[in-house]
């Protein structure tokens, strides 16, 4: 933090903070707790494995009682599976996170024409500007990747 002397105003020299970069909509994904619901949303399919996959899909993370209870979407001709398989889910969970994330699993069942909506984030074009003025060409293709 520098003092600028003509206002006398803090204001950041240099690097600044990631999140005054980010769009709202990955800010609310991003805020507490929401890193284990993003990584568990992103590696979904490596957790669960192909065939639950397509019919089962992370809600939300709910703390009750200092425990962080997990809402799954479930199609209905699975949920007996998925009942069966709660405990090596979360332990996968746990482990692929490397800490004791999720407690218990909460499951909620939809019809047998379940599908995953995926929202889509729409980038307005100055930060679309300002992705594109970000010189690691990684950190630029994961930003841009949110507007597909």
């Amino acid at each position: 933090m520098v003092i600028d002397k003509s206002s006398n105003k803090l204001f950041t020299q240099g690097l600044r903070p990631l999140q005054s970069l980010l769009p709202e909509n990955a800010k609310k994904i991003l805020k507490k707790d929401g890193f284990v619901y993003f990584e568990i949303i992103k590696n979904w399919k490596n957790i669960v494995g192909e065939k639950l996959f397509k019919d089962t899909a992370p809600l939300k993370i709910k703390k009750i009682n200092n425990e962080n209870i997990l809402s799954i979407n479930v199609n209905k001709n699975i949920m007996i599976e998925i009942e069966y398989s709660r405990d090596q889910i979360i332990e996968k969970i746990n482990s692929y996170l490397g800490f004791n994330a999720i407690n218990k699993i909460q499951i909620i069942s939809k019809d047998s024409s379940f599908e995953i909506k995926k929202k889509k984030i729409i980038l307005n074009e100055n930060i679309l500007k300002k992705i594109n003025e970000i010189k690691s060409k990684n950190l630029k293709e994961i930003f841009l990747k949110l507007n597909k």
